[in-house]
């Protein structure tokens, strides 16, 4: 008998956090078969969407037979476990996992999934979203080529109103294999939609969703982006997410104070790292600015709110978190938006009755004016107070000029402002299909503030029929609109297509293919 024999029987870490909570597995025998990737949707009181969001994994043309589909109840009170079992008796390749208690996260449900998936990806998918029919092959065919630990493609919200693209940055390229740092904003808007993951990586590095009502998805891909080294990313459509007014999701009930103290302890868990400078900037960046600031401050639920008290406390709160660390930059070094450095300003100060007069002109249309100041403009906000606020413009474009040069044409563009950036080429996105994005490169010649751009019939062959609005391109995905003053129509011809520039009604260069 060996000596291991003789020793009491050690519970593994995992099997003591998943035996918290009795869970029953329906179609246990699909998790015996290795698949390419595991789709694992955490599901609470979700009849309305969920048939969507199954079938929309189901059409994959990747071939539902390579996938397998982990639905995980949350102890729903409506027909979600009926309909889960149903589809757990039709597809060989679908479990239905029923916890035994209501959890009121998704953390353990997606943590649960994850841990019992046999695949080499995984993606997780809410239950009110669902998938563009493309989206697995599109993620698994860039991570086999690639062969990295992440991918991440384009997504886009739904409402009752209009379509947008989230996270841009993220998707207004094709990368392969770059450090997650070379992407601006890359820490901006991390839910799990339109993400796939090697299951192994974040089971070596035991990443798990934190057990918070909210930004448990926020920690968690904090934790991949800062271990996993390389990423990858595409343009294509890859998931949908439900924003519909009729949609009550977790997230939006959940109270604002809540938010902010798991914003609060996301930022302890951050600070504790102890990671590079430059990326913890990144990240505090996103914490401060946009969770603490925009989210906060910048909102109409803000001003509406009958006591205001606690927003400022648990701004001050924030500063105190990040100044019981000892770090050689300031939260004001980091702020990127001009707005949002003069909210900063009057938190820090404490001068909270201009923090609710800026807030109160921004969210309800104030008067403004613009205004040159040395050569640089500005939006002055004038406050109902009767006080003027300069608020920077980082930059502003203006035509210059417009000429046919042989078969193109070539625009020269003057750029004023604070941060003036280095122009990349042009977007031209179609006014009713959102996905629609053409990145011409053209010729661009650039000195200072002044951009000449010529664009040439071969540079705008790949542009369908339609209108499109036109923008310079910094920064991989920032867009610039350009003033123009002129109502003369400049074109140009390649094939059958003709190519018309003109002004349109609130003076912006576009354009329109016919």
């Amino acid at each position: 008998m060996k000596l291991k024999d003789l020793l009491p029987f050690t519970k593994s870490e995992d099997e003591k956090y998943f035996e918290r909570i009795p869970y029953s597995i329906h179609n246990h025998k699909a998790l015996t078969k290795k698949t390419d990737v595991a789709v694992v949707v955490p599901v609470y009181n979700a009849e309305k969407y969920l048939r969507q969001t199954v079938d929309s994994v189901i059409v994959q043309t990747h071939g539902f037979q390579n996938i397998t589909l982990i639905l995980v109840d949350d102890g729903s009170k409506d027909k979600s476990r009926h309909m889960m079992l149903r589809y757990a008796e039709l597809y060989p390749n679908i479990v239905a996992i029923f916890l035994e208690k209501n959890t009121g996260t998704p953390a353990f449900p997606r943590n649960l999934g994850a841990h019992l998936a046999n695949s080499e990806y995984i993606t997780f998918l809410d239950a009110d979203d669902w998938l563009e029919h493309d989206g697995i092959r599109q993620l698994h065919t860039l991570m086999e080529e690639t062969k990295c630990d992440y991918a991440v493609g384009k997504t886009v919200q739904i409402d009752s109103k209009e379509e947008k693209i989230i996270g841009r940055y993220e998707s207004c390229m094709e990368r392969r294999n770059v450090s997650p740092y070379s992407i601006p904003h890359i820490f901006y808007h991390l839910g799990p939609r339109a993400r796939m993951l090697r299951l192994s990586f974040i089971k070596k590095h035991k990443i798990r969703y934190p057990e918070m009502k909210f930004a448990e998805d926020k920690q968690f891909f904090i934790d991949v982006l800062t271990q996993v080294g390389k990423i990858s990313t595409t343009t294509e459509p890859i998931y949908f997410l439900n924003r519909i007014p009729d949609n009550v999701s977790l997230t939006k009930q959940t109270d604002i104070v809540e938010k902010m103290d798991t914003n609060i302890a996301v930022l302890k868990y951050v600070m504790q790292k102890n990671l590079p400078e430059e990326e913890e900037k990144m990240i505090v960046n996103r914490l401060v600015e946009f969770d603490s600031i925009t989210r906060l401050f910048d909102r109409k639920h803000f001003i509406r709110s009958e006591d205001r008290t606690p927003y400022f406390q648990k701004f001050e709160e924030v500063m105190r978190v990040f100044y019981s660390f000892n770090r050689s930059y300031q939260l004001e070094d980091i702020m990127k938006k001009p707005l949002n450095k003069r909210y900063f300003t009057y938190l820090a100060q404490k001068d909270y009755d201009k923090v609710i007069e800026l807030s109160t002109w921004s969210k309800f249309n104030g008067e403004r004016s613009y205004q040159v100041i040395d050569g640089l403009p500005y939006t002055v906000a004038h406050l109902a107070d009767g006080t003027d606020v300069n608020i920077e413009i980082p930059v502003e474009a203006k035509l210059v000029s417009e000429k046919q040069t042989g078969n193109g044409v070539t625009f020269t563009v003057e750029m004023k402002g604070h941060d003036i950036p280095e122009i990349q080429g042009v977007d031209f996105q179609h006014r009713d299909y959102i996905t629609e994005v053409y990145n011409v490169a053209g010729q661009v010649e650039q000195a200072g503030s002044m951009v000449t751009i010529t664009l040439a019939p071969e540079d705008m062959e790949k542009v369908g029929k339609g209108k499109y609005m036109m923008a310079l391109r910094y920064e991989d995905y920032e867009r610039l609109m350009v003033l123009k003053d002129a109502e003369a129509v400049c074109k140009l011809k390649s094939g059958k297509n003709s190519y018309q520039f003109y002004r349109t009604v609130k003076g912006n260069l576009s354009l329109r293919v016919k």
